[in-house]
C-alpha cells in the first residue's frame, strides 16, 4: 500500500506539476536541470568577478549577475511564494563561497539581513533567511539570527536612487538581544547586492557589536558593468 501511494505521488508530480525552467516556466525535457536549453545561455555567472569589497564587510561574494533575464525567476522566489527555489539558489551561493574562500572553518555561523516582522508576516517567509538556511545546510555551519530590523521601511527594490537606498536603511537594524557577537566571524547572507547599502548597514551594526569579521554572500550582484560569463 505504501509503495502504491509513493508511485501515485510520483505520477502526480510528473504529470500535474512537472519540473519547470526557472526562467521561462516551460516543462523541462529529459536531461535538463533547472533551466531549459533555450534559457540556460541567458544566465550570466560572475566567474572571477564574484567578489566586491566593502567598508564594513570584508568582501561580498555572488555567483550570479542580476540581469533582466534572471529577474522573473528571482521575483517568483521573493514575491510569489516560490521559497523552494532557495535550495537551488543556496547551492549556487555555497559553490561560489567554497570555490573562492579557502578557510571556511573560521566562520562561527551563517546569519542574514532580516526583513521587518510585518513584511515577513505578509510574505510568509524571509527570503534572505531561506537562502541562509540553504547555505547553512550545505556548509555545515550553524544558522544564527544576529540582527533585528526594528523599523519598517519601503522596499529597497522600489528605491531607484543610490542616496535614497542608503538613507532608507540607515539605523534600521540592531543586534538580537542575548546573542554574543564579540570576536565572532560571521557569514552574512542577503539576496541581491546593488549599491551595498543594506549589507553595509547590517555589517556596521555587527561590527559595533564586536564581530571580528563579516563576510557577505548574496545570490546576485548588480549587472552594471558586468564582465562575467554565461552558462
Amino acid at each position: 500500500m505504501a509503495e502504491d501511494l509513493r508511485r501515485a505521488g510520483e505520477l502526480v508530480r510528473e504529470f500535474l506539476w512537472p519540473p519547470k525552467c526557472l526562467l521561462c516556466q516551460r516543462p523541462l525535457e529529459t536531461g535538463e536541470t533547472l533551466f531549459c536549453a533555450q534559457c540556460a545561455p541567458l544566465v550570466t555567472w560572475t566567474g572571477e568577478d564574484c567578489a566586491q569589497q566593502g567598508m564594513h564587510f570584508d568582501r561580498c561574494l555572488s555567483p550570479l549577475y542580476y540581469t533582466e533575464a534572471f529577474k522573473p525567476a528571482f521575483h517568483r522566489y521573493k514575491f510569489q511564494g516560490r521559497w523552494h527555489y532557495s535550495w537551488a539558489f543556496g547551492g549556487w551561493m555555497w559553490d561560489c563561497l567554497n570555490a573562492n574562500d579557502p578557510n571556511l572553518s573560521r566562520f562561527d555561523c551563517v546569519t542574514w539581513a532580516p526583513l521587518h516582522f510585518w513584511r515577513r508576516q505578509r510574505r510568509g517567509y524571509d527570503q534572505a533567511q531561506r537562502l541562509a538556511l540553504a547555505v547553512s545546510r550545505a556548509s555545515g555551519l550553524p544558522l544564527q539570527r544576529t540582527l533585528v530590523k526594528f523599523r519598517r521601511t519601503p522596499p529597497q527594490s522600489g528605491t531607484e536612487q543610490a542616496a535614497q537606498r542608503w538613507e532608507n536603511v540607515r539605523g534600521v537594524y540592531r543586534p538580537k538581544a542575548g546573542v554574543a557577537l564579540a570576536g565572532k566571524r560571521l557569514l552574512l547572507v542577503d539576496d541581491v547586492i546593488t549599491t551595498g547599502a543594506t549589507l553595509e548597514e547590517a555589517s556596521a551594526v555587527l561590527r559595533r557589536a564586536g564581530a571580528a569579521e563579516v563576510c557577505c554572500l548574496t545570490l546576485a550582484r548588480s549587472a552594471h558593468g558586468q564582465a562575467g560569463k554565461k552558462a
